[in-house]
């Protein structure tokens, strides 16, 4: 599980903070003050895993970088899982945009470093190693690939991680059949999902209809039936009345609740999930429920999930964990991050107010 990730001159991040995660973390703060920037170090280093990193800056845009460049001028990606750590380093003028890679284990030297395009892996040198097949280059010229398989290891939580933002005309769309459909960021394709569940795993089908029926009382099953379109399908809801709809006349919230919860029991173990603002067109209730099954998924399956939120109700859910919720702020220097559990005057305000009410009057503004 990643423990905490430090960054400088990345976006809206200037000089360099380190930011503690803990298995569910709350991100909270004004429009603009950085929490998206934040959630999308996970796209980028999962881009960085399957492509390289050259691409995954360019797949960023020009605003990758904060400007202007803070401290040593220099973009600093750390991710920190205990006992290894693994750091990106790269700037704007280099002629690659990586110019140092370093994955070591806590008081050693690192596993393996590069400066530019040569590597070192513990006593042995690697002249010009493209960056795009670093660790197929590896593997096939060291004789004892471990440190390779531990650098990888290091990267697997962002190697399947989501940035998951909803769209209510996404979950409405009819769905392509076919062989192989994973669900869009934006719900794109939760049809096909479900399809997909009830013909090959119908354990996901009944922990998903489970999980539904619990927290919406009325509902009794998620269907999929051809689609008007040829080679398409559509999500049917059935309720315990025997009334069935169609997603193009269920409801926002109902269509929401169903995508998130299926992003959440589709996480595989170890994995980072990126949420941002869950409460768009849902129950106040269900967001308890759904901040309930995430727990499930972190104890089931070591997961980890990061949620930037506007709502009261969904950070009162963690009252009793203000380690886990991350208070946001943009400055001249860039975005600030503090943790809810470091700012003294908050910790005693938490014991006379819920930390939505905090969020209400202004109060998180004195952690800056």
């Amino acid at each position: 599980m990643i423990e905490s990730i430090t960054l400088a001159n990345f976006k809206s991040f200037g000089e360099e903070q380190t930011i503690p995660l803990e298995p569910i973390t709350v991100l909270v703060g004004p429009n603009n003050s950085g929490k998206s920037n934040f959630m999308s170090v996970a796209r980028f280093l999962t881009n960085s895993f399957v492509t390289s990193v050259s691409t995954a800056v360019q797949a960023e845009g020009d605003s990758f970088f904060h400007l202007p460049l803070e401290g040593t001028e220099s973009c600093v990606i750390r991710w920190d899982q205990g006992s290894n750590y693994y750091e990106l380093k790269f700037s704007p003028y280099d002629d690659l945009p990586l110019s140092l890679e370093r994955f070591s284990a806590k008081g050693q030297r690192p596993y393996f470093e590069r400066q530019g395009p040569d590597l070192v892996v513990g006593e042995q040198f690697l002249p010009q190693v493209p960056d795009v097949d670093r660790f197929v280059f590896l593997q096939h010229h060291l004789l004892d690939g471990s440190q390779v398989l531990a650098a990888m290891k290091q990267w697997a939580p962002f190697a399947r991680s989501r940035t998951i933002k909803l769209a209510v005309s996404s979950l409405r769309r009819d769905a392509e059949v076919i062989p192989q459909p994973e669900m869009g960021v934006d719900g794109q394709g939760l049809a096909a999902v479900v399809g997909l569940w009830r013909g090959a795993m119908p354990e996901k089908v009944e922990a998903l209809n489970g999980f539904l029926s619990r927290c919406l009382p009325e509902m009794k099953d998620v269907l999929v039936r051809p689609a008007p379109v040829p080679g398409h399908q559509r999500l049917w809801f059935r309720q315990k009345d025997g009334l069935e709809f169609d997603a193009e006349h269920v409801s926002d919230g109902v269509l929401a609740f169903t995508a998130l919860a299926l992003h959440a029991l589709s996480a595989e173990p170890g994995r980072i999930l990126c949420i941002e603002e869950p409460e768009q067109s849902i129950h106040p209730k269900r967001l308890r429920e759904l901040v309930d099954l995430l727990k499930d998924i972190v104890r089931e399956r070591g997961c980890q999930f990061i949620i930037a939120t506007h709502s009261t109700v969904l950070l009162n859910a963690f009252r009793d964990e203000p380690e886990a919720v991350l208070l946001f702020r943009r400055s001249d220097i860039g975005t600030r991050v503090k943790r809810l559990s470091d700012v003294p005057e908050l910790v005693e305000a938490l014991q006379q107010a819920s930390p939505g009410d905090l969020l209400e009057t202004g109060a998180f503004s004195t952690a800056f």
